[in-house]
């Protein structure tokens, strides 16, 4: 049986663990929402105390607790107004206070063009799977319509030449239609294999797998302290990867015949969404930590990211690992972890250190 060493520490789910909330004030850099047992928001706080453990607290007690930017007041509230506690909605509640202006105009930009981005992505996706109804019957049309694909014009003629052959095909074009599109609106942060473009939580996964090449190679040239944190962080995205490249693997398979997901619609389409909501949650959190990896351009800098990167690094909760593949895993790098974190002493004070204040809102600008 699989060692349970640490499971009484981890979270259950990943409902129980939390959305990461991309708040600008330094000591909640890596706080999550999540709901309390009465069904109502609580705040998971992991570097409040400098302990082993979280400080859980009544979300709307947060800004009676810690002084927050102004930015994190707008967020704190919006997340409150939706009610988001999952990575999607967290996310659009974030870019909408994004676009507000309080984190400066580059957040501002960034934010609209991600929403912008999020609108021909969806567009984009149910194309693709149209494209790929077609394709069972007319090969070669389907390859033609696929060279203009990324154009309005041609997303339009990949609808009319659905219609087209609606009859051999035994479909009902319309339904077809309206199905996938609810299944594109569905899945279009992850995508499908075959798109021209990657879908963002896709790309995501590519950008993880490039960090963590990334800090392998820099860690195999030093021999110090740093080296070693380095190396603990390869082995929780690598561990991350793992169980990412499997659900991506499972949800491919699965979107490689979007026709037979809109014929056993109740079913197939359940287990599509429900492997693009896992993928979401799995990569939940490693964004910031790419991005703060990335923005380090020399020794100093890259030492400076580790320290912070670490504390911060997603576990997996204990019931969303194979128990006979990963637990093990996943118990012997939450004891590691234990060992490696440490309090960054400006973040123990209760007003926000602009520095760091800065370096967070310079990280929402590179955002997706």
């Amino acid at each position: 049986m699989a060692a349970r060493g640490f499971d009484h520490l981890l979270p259950s789910t990943f409902e129980e663990r939390g959305a990461t909330v991309p708040f600008t004030t330094p000591i909640l850099a890596d706080s999550r929402v999540r709901k309390d047992w009465r069904d109502r928001l609580e705040i998971v706080i992991g570097q409040f105390s400098g302990g082993p453990g979280a400080v859980v607290i009544p979300w709307t007690a947060v800004a009676e607790m810690i002084s927050l930017t102004t930015h994190d007041v707008l967020l704190h509230e919006e997340v409150l107004t939706k009610l988001a506690i999952d990575p999607y909605t967290v996310r659009m509640a974030a870019l909408e206070v994004a676009k507000s202006g309080l984190a400066g105009p580059e957040v501002v930009e960034a934010a609209t063009k991600s929403l912008a981005a999020d609108e021909e992505a969806k567009a984009l996706n149910q194309v693709i799977l149209i494209i790929k109804v077609i394709e069972e019957a007319e090969p070669t049309q389907a390859k033609a319509l696929m060279r203009d694909v990324m154009s309005p014009d041609g997303q339009e003629r990949v609808r009319e030449a659905l219609f087209a052959i609606a009859d051999k095909i035994n479909l009902d074009a319309k339904a077809f239609d309206d199905r996938l599109s609810e299944l594109g609106t569905a899945t279009y942060a992850v995508g499908t294999p075959w798109s021209p473009t990657e879908g963002r939580l896709r790309r995501l996964v590519s950008r993880l797998r490039e960090f963590s090449t990334s800090i392998k190679e820099w860690a195999s040239e030093r021999l110090s302290e740093a080296a070693d944190q380095a190396q603990f962080t390869v082995e929780m995205s690598n561990h991350t990867l793992k169980i990412a490249t499997e659900v991506l693997g499972k949800f491919d398979s699965l979107v490689e015949s979007p026709r037979a997901i809109v014929m056993q619609w109740d079913t197939k389409s359940a287990e599509v969404r429900a492997l693009a909501t896992r993928l979401s949650w799995l990569i939940d959190g490693w964004e910031p930590l790419i991005e703060t990896w990335t923005a380090a351009v020399d020794e100093s800098e890259q030492i400076a990211a580790l320290e912070s990167i670490v504390p911060l690094l997603p576990f997996i909760p204990a019931k969303e690992v194979d128990p006979d593949k990963d637990d093990k895993a996943n118990n012997d790098l939450f004891g590691k972890k234990r060992r490696w974190v440490k309090m960054n002493e400006d973040w123990k004070t209760g007003e926000p250190d602009p520095e760091i204040v800065q370096r967070l809102e310079f990280l929402k600008t590179r955002a997706t």
